[in-house]
């Protein structure tokens, strides 16, 4: 790559993130990356109107600590909640083992920066197919990625053995999505067990759980039950293994992905060391307001986990005669669309004015993967009259 300036030579190898599709015109549905239908809690609309009315948000000053302490208090109360109440918790989290970030994508920078360096010939393994930005980190760290295949023909599950045996005394970090993106599956809880207890002492395992309040049965779709947000997370583990993390995010289940905030449940010992390599005031004062006040909302959240998963279960049990369809624990669907080509539906699909994920660019993908974000009820039998009329 002819610069006017040297870069760093890591840079070459990298390739540019590419989002998902948006098609334009009126009627347009973009299902491609992943996002609430329903869009933000009202209740997040009201407190961004109110404070910017009064001033609350004082856009002029940088965000305050307070308002960050107040946060992390309420996701700590949010990640131990095992009912409705905010008493009774089965899992005992410290609002100061949380970080926060600019989108999971954030803290997974930092996470990298801490643990990925070229001078010691860090390496990181990656189950493939999977969240392209954890490769892109670790080899603008310097690092070297691993990658072992998940198996298609088990549902894209991680084979343990080999993960483990991937790893050697240089590997620093291994990245698991738990649902993972763009295959929809879940680790079991046992086997992150195993992986940890393996690596420990060498190794940081990384749990990405951008997704993990879709999980569980879809028959649990009723807006009005009592929805278990945590008892499909693995964020307890992080107070069992200190070579373990886990990371959230409000993009998701909460609607916010354009305000950009993630965190991290993370060890007692990694949060100092953290805090000195994360970026200062990384999420804005509008974020912070925006995500407490997120949390507070019960309703809309059980509403949007609910439309995903009655969602879920429609575009399954609608298109599993026409292709592949694999099982999702997440807020999309993964299918398999051969003896066609990705791209060739993805373009058809657009004809009609949808837009949704051609996998090919996920490494380890093939070129036969296509993924849908679950969409409302409207916009998910629209897909699958199109899918129809593909063929």
């Amino acid at each position: 790559m002819d610069t006017p300036v040297p870069v760093r030579s890591s840079i070459e190898e990298i390739a540019e993130y590419k989002p998902g599709r948006l098609v334009e015109g009126a009627g347009a549905i973009k299902l491609s990356s992943n996002e609430n239908p329903l869009g933000p809690s009202p209740e997040v609309v009201r407190v961004i109107i109110d404070s910017l009315e009064v001033d609350r948000l004082k856009l002029s000053i940088y965000p305050r600590k307070r308002d960050e302490v107040e946060l992390r208090a309420a996701i700590a109360g949010y990640l131990g909640a095992s009912t409705d109440t905010d008493t009774d918790t089965d899992i005992d989290i410290d609002p100061e083992s949380i970080v926060i970030g600019a989108g999971i994508d954030g803290v997974l920078d930092t996470i990298v920066k801490i643990f990925i360096s070229a001078v010691n010939g860090d390496e990181a393994v990656i189950p493939v197919p999977t969240f392209s930005l954890y490769e892109t980190l670790v080899k603008i760290a310097g690092g070297t990625p691993r990658y072992i295949t998940r198996r298609r023909d088990a549902d894209f599950d991680i084979p343990l053995t080999k993960l483990i045996a991937a790893c050697n005394e240089k590997t620093r970090l291994i990245f698991i999505a738990s649902p993972n993106n763009p295959t929809g599956n879940c680790i079991a809880e046992s086997d992150v067990r195993a992986l940890a207890e393996s690596v420990a002492g060498t190794t940081m395992v990384v749990i990405d759980e951008a997704y993990v309040e879709f999980a569980g049965a879809d028959a649990d779709a009723d807006a009005s039950s009592n929805v278990n947000v945590s008892s499909t997370s693995l964020v307890n583990l992080v107070n069992e293994y200190e070579n373990l993390l886990v990371l959230r995010t409000f993009s998701k289940a909460f609607g916010l992905a354009g305000l950009r905030i993630g965190y991290a449940v993370i060890p007692e010992w990694l949060v100092s060391v953290y805090n000195k390599v994360a970026i200062p005031f990384s999420v804005n004062n509008l974020g912070l307001k925006a995500a407490a006040a997120a949390l507070k909302d019960k309703v809309h959240l059980r509403r949007s986990i609910s439309v995903v998963k009655s969602g879920r279960a429609f575009l399954t049990q609608n298109l599993r005669g026409l292709f592949t369809v694999y099982p999702s624990q997440a807020n999309f669907l993964l299918l398999d669309v051969a003896p066609k080509r990705s791209y060739e539906v993805c373009d058809a699909l657009e004809e009609y004015g949808i837009a949704v994920r051609d996998c090919s660019s996920f490494r380890g993908a093939g070129d036969s993967l296509v993924r849908i974000s679950v969409g409302t009820r409207e916009q998910n039998a629209k897909v699958v009259a199109a899918l129809k009329g593909i063929g």
